[in-house]
């Protein structure tokens, strides 16, 4: 039985009848249904993009409370969670929810896989997810929307073409730095497989804007009236502008459909008829975590997400969307990010307590690296990246899920950037300095390779497994170890064994590969007819003699085709 059910079950429940103990031993005896053999694919999510007649309704989700909740009650609740702990101390969390045999996401309306599963051309990963060209300047912008509070000024324009952005800025004295982050950003997470806005690098003359009627405005002090052209001079007066009086700006297209505020990474929308699935248990939303980490993406909170009610070949459903990309690799939106971003949250009570006990003698890595080389990058560095210690501006429920093989999943999608992808995502952020771009470029692959490297050492990184029919009667399964193809580790210095079983008996003796990639599967075996074919592998690297954890992979018996098919897999975290 699948965990959700349970969840969606406790989310329906009167507990004035069932008592919150029954409830959690329900859970837990359900999560625990199910033996390891045979293997039982799980079966198939409803599809999430069926026709919802009604809109949901729009919401707001206040900043300050949000992040008072989670940083606070929401830790102090997961203290006293005695299931999650009592799994903690097993080595037994809960794995996703949403993931199908191969332990991957299907395609959904909250994600699209694309360059892990498909490699992007360049032209296709530099296009991303726009369809136009971004906002028209050879005629008028007609200000709608403005504000000046918050971390960084910004304002609504329509322009010629009757089209609707969300106009954002560099800070002053930081040329490059908030829009080319968010150029390169929005792209990466799309390509991964996000649904993200349209996002544009546009320059502009301040004389094609143009105030309409009755703009509603909000000041610094997050009062409430109407905008006057006073106000968008104190807007220039916070914002970078280029030696000829042109502006540098990121122009968001607004999203196709209805708005209805964001998602949360925990729990479901109420009023969503296609959300079954609890946020902190989808795999793409657990292994964002990992992504984040390589990108330095700190405010992953629930405001930097939209939830849009779109309509398409006459289906109306919601689309989730990830939005608000200028906190990434070096910016802080506002200007570089500080020193401890990425290592500890806004509220952080162990780091608060270490300095106490240590008087503030205990110097970390981080503090001993506090400068940066380039305004247009800011802080973003490699020599104190640690992916697995990664945190957020305040805690994310679904980050603080994550597993190993979350993990693997989001670092699989890392390692399929290619440097020459890389490369050409860093040139749509139009730098000026070709040392900054060199600099930018430098890190990302490293701080990529970081990755690649806790996370395939953590999990078997065999994948994209397929099975072949090959002469004599025999097949053959073959794999690519994702290790090697990211230049991680030397297939001359790798080898693999593997164990076969039929229906749970084992057959013959382990098998050495040594570096092949490759296992053909006996005649003599297939001439059986098992229900099943489990295949065990196992990887040694630098002749070490020591094994990595298993992958197992199941192959089944058609009766009707007389042949085997492969059905899923297994990893051990």
């Amino acid at each position: 039985m699948r965990n959700y059910v349970t969840e969606r079950i406790i989310r329906r429940v009167n507990t004035n009848a069932i008592s919150y103990s029954a409830v959690l031993l329900l859970a837990f005896y359900v999560s625990g249904c199910g033996g390891s053999s045979p293997f039982v694919p799980p079966a198939p999510l409803s599809n999430d993009d069926r026709h919802v007649s009604t809109s949901p309704e729009s919401r707001n989700i206040p900043v300050i409370y949000d992040a008072i909740d989670k940083a606070a009650f929401q830790q102090i609740k997961e203290s006293l969670d005695l299931s999650r702990q009592l799994r903690r101390l097993a080595g037994k969390p809960k794995q996703a929810y949403n993931i199908n045999a191969f332990g991957e996401v299907d395609n959904s309306s909250w994600f699209t896989n694309r360059n892990a599963t498909s490699k992007l051309s360049i032209k296709q990963i530099t296009r991303g997810p726009d369809t136009g060209d971004g906002p028209d300047v050879s005629g008028t912008w007609t200000i709608i929307r403005a504000k000046l509070e918050g971390v960084t000024p910004g304002f609504t324009i329509r322009d010629g073409r009757g089209e609707t952005y969300l106009i954002k800025f560099d800070p002053k004295g930081y040329s490059e730095l908030a829009t080319g982050a968010e150029m390169i950003s929005t792209k990466l997470f799309s390509a991964a497989g996000f649904n993200t806005p349209e996002n544009y690098l546009t320059y502009f003359d301040p004389g094609i804007l143009r105030l309409a009627d009755n703009v509603k405005f909000t000041n610094e002090k997050g009062d409430r009236s109407f905008m006057a052209e006073a106000d968008l001079e104190m807007i220039f007066s916070k914002i970078n502008i280029l030696p000829d009086g042109r502006i540098r700006a990121l122009a968001s297209k607004y999203l196709p459909g209805k708005p209805i505020g964001p998602f949360t990474y925990q729990g479901f929308r109420d009023d969503d008829p296609n959300d079954f699935i609890p946020h902190q248990h989808r795999r793409e939303l657990r292994g964002l975590r990992v992504i984040c980490a390589w990108l330095k993406h700190t405010d992953t909170k629930d405001g930097n997400t939209l939830d849009s009610y779109v309509t398409e070949n006459d289906r109306s459903y919601v689309r989730h969307y990830l939005i608000d990309f200028g906190s990434t690799l070096g910016s802080a939106a506002h200007g570089p990010f500080a020193p401890e971003a990425g290592h500890v949250y806004h509220f952080d009570p162990i780091d608060i307590i270490t300095n106490t006990v240590t008087l503030g003698l205990a110097v970390k890595d981080w503090e001993k690296h506090t400068d940066f080389e380039y305004t247009a990058i800011g802080r973003y560095r490699s020599d104190t990246f640690e992916p697995y210690e990664f945190k957020n501006l305040i805690p994310n429920p679904a980050f603080e899920l994550i597993t190993n093989l979350d993990g693997y999943w989001g670092a699989k999608i890392v390692m399929s950037f290619t440097d020459e992808q890389l490369a050409a995502l860093i040139k749509e952020a139009e730098y000026s300095d070709p040392e900054a771009e060199r600099y930018l470029l430098k890190i990302l692959k490293e701080r990529r390779d970081i990755i690649g490297r806790k996370w395939f050492s953590l999990v078997n990184p065999l994948d994209h497994f397929q099975l072949e029919k090959v002469t004599d009667g025999r097949m053959e399964l073959r794999f690519t170890d994702l290790a090697i193809e990211g230049n991680l580790e030397a297939r001359n210095r790798t080898n693999y064994s593997y164990d076969l079983k039929g229906d749970g008996v084992k057959f013959g003796v382990s098998q050495d590969l040594r570096n092949s990639t490759s296992i053909v599967i006996p005649e003599e075996l297939l001439s059986k007819k098992y229900n099943q074919i489990e295949i065990t592998i196992r990887t040694e690297r630098n002749n070490s003699g020591k094994w990595s954890k298993w992958v197992k992979i199941y192959l089944q018996y058609d009766l009707i085709s007389s042949e085997y098919s492969l059905i899923g897999l297994r990893r051990q975290e």
